[in-house]
């Protein structure tokens, strides 16, 4: 697969087209998703015995079972997603190609409508879901999706004189119930925001000695005099579920802090003798100037491949096209794609019409995919990457890559986790105009771990916005720079 070809479209980034569908229903056992889970991070050095001095922790050692733990992951069997890939070529004629042609344009938000045009909209968006979505299966198909629509109509029937907002809330509360998708979109409302776990800490609290400590809460992180230490550091939706007190210790939580993009979407600098790459976003709309940026993020891997320290700011990325960050991949180390990834096309009737080049993979109706095993790549150099919650799409991807590379630590905070569904396109519902934004695509790397909501976990947990001093901090430390 030429993943040149792959882009994963990020939140910001307009729409790329707009689409309804009308009726076909999916059958027979359909295999259940693990549960999302919240990863957690683990500690590089084990709990010391408390009638002891405590040692320091090395550098060195960190980075080795760091090492061993990525490389363990990136090494593997092929994944494998086939179990929510069924081909249905009978849905390869579900629309006309006049209500292609209607479905590919925003006519804006429907005014007066009757109950009979909203649950038809339901109607419609249920058969949107079975023909199109890539994870229709992965959460749970027809078992789980006809229920949901079933009980939006009955709250829409439930209301005298229901609205095009009555429609677009009851969708976006029903669907955030199974749907664990970072891009998906109801109109305003973004299902992330009903399960997104974001990061909180406790500020100003460091310490050396784990023993007594709860570990659910203990994370490494950077000390003030830049030493790696431990804080108090977890993830959570909105904090509610956090300790006030534990271990002795009275905890006032913070939540971790975003970086936001003043419009450049990639620069070079350098601190202390060190290059940083400061990469914000990897799409340029109809901006020349950020286009010409984002050329040069592809262009000048190679510039660093001998760099034996590098600091790559990933943070606030919401992603875009790949391909920019898999050229720059390729320079630096030589490998253009080494991550044990597995990623397949839904090629439905409708993303065939947006997306002609579909039709190169196969027959409509069904699904093209292809899996690489991964591979480590040895560097001697350390490379640190600075991540945040505004990491997304694209933005992950850069963050895959990098977790293939030995002598790699991720400072800051998790990333968003927006990467289950790729190809994401704005679909309209017929009657309403209701927007949806969803995927056509199925992918998942190092594992089939869904980590949407989640993201990938940094080695060090950093205030983000503090990130890139931390950093600085840290190699001063461990006499790394002058």
């Amino acid at each position: 697969m030429n993943r040149k070809q792959v882009a994963r479209c990020a939140f910001g980034e307009a729409l790329c087209a707009l689409l309804m569908l009308v009726g076909c229903r999916r059958g027979g056992d359909i295999p259940q998703p693990p549960e999302p889970t919240v990863q957690t991070s683990v500690s590089p050095s084990p709990s010391p015995s408390p009638d002891r001095e405590v040692e320091p922790v090395s550098l060195d050692d960190f980075l080795s079972e760091v090492n061993q733990r990525r490389q363990a992951a990136t090494e593997g069997e092929p994944l494998d997603l086939s179990a929510y890939m069924t081909d249905h070529p009978e849905q390869a004629q579900t629309y006309t190609d006049e209500e292609l042609a209607l479905l590919t344009t925003n006519r804006g938000k429907g005014e007066e409508l009757t109950k009979e045009q909203l649950l038809a909209d339901v109607d419609s968006c249920l058969t949107l879901l079975q023909t199109t979505y890539g994870a229709y299966d992965y959460f749970g198909g027809d078992e789980v999706f006809m229920p949901l629509m079933a009980g939006v109509k009955e709250e829409l029937e439930a209301l005298e004189a229901p609205t095009a907002a009555d429609l677009e809330n009851a969708l976006a509360d029903s669907l955030a119930q199974v749907v664990r998708d970072g891009h998906f979109q109801v109109g305003s409302h973004a299902l992330r925001d009903s399960f997104s776990q974001e990061m909180y800490y406790v500020p100003g609290l460091y310490f050396d000695d784990l023993a007594g400590r709860t570990m659910d809460y203990v994370k490494p992180t950077i000390g003030p005099d830049g030493r790696i230490c431990y804080w108090y550091a977890a993830l959570s939706h909105d904090g509610s579920d956090l300790p006030g007190e534990l271990d002795g210790e009275t905890l006032s939580w913070t939540r971790a802090g975003t970086i936001r993009s003043d419009g450049t979407v990639f620069r070079t600098l350098e601190q202390s003798g060190v290059p940083v790459l400061v990469s914000r976003a990897m799409w340029a709309g109809m901006t020349s100037s950020k286009e010409k940026q984002l050329e040069r993020l592809a262009a000048c891997g190679g510039d660093y491949a001998d760099a034996p320290l590098l600091v790559f700011d990933v943070m606030g990325n919401g992603g875009g096209d790949d391909g920019y960050i898999l050229d720059w991949f390729e320079g630096w180390t030589g490998q253009y794609d080494p991550r044990r990834i597995v990623f397949a096309r839904r090629l439905s009737q409708l993303a065939r019409y947006v997306m002609p080049s579909y039709a190169d993979y196969g027959a409509p109706g069904c699904w093209a995919s292809g899996a690489e095993t991964g591979s480590w790549t040895g560097r001697e150099g350390v490379t640190f990457v600075l991540t945040d919650k505004g990491v997304a799409s694209s933005g992950e991807s850069a963050v895959e890559l990098f977790r293939t590379v030995e002598n790699t630590l991720f400072i800051g905070g998790p990333t968003t986790g927006c990467a289950l569904v790729p190809n994401n396109l704005a679909f309209y519902l017929p009657n309403s105009g209701l927007g949806l934004y969803f995927g056509t695509g199925l992918s998942a790397a190092e594992d089939v771990e869904n980590r949407d909501g989640v993201g990938y976990l940094p080695d060090l947990w950093v205030e983000p916005l503090d990130a890139r001093k931390a950093v600085f901090q840290l190699m001063e430390h461990y006499e790394m720079v002058g």
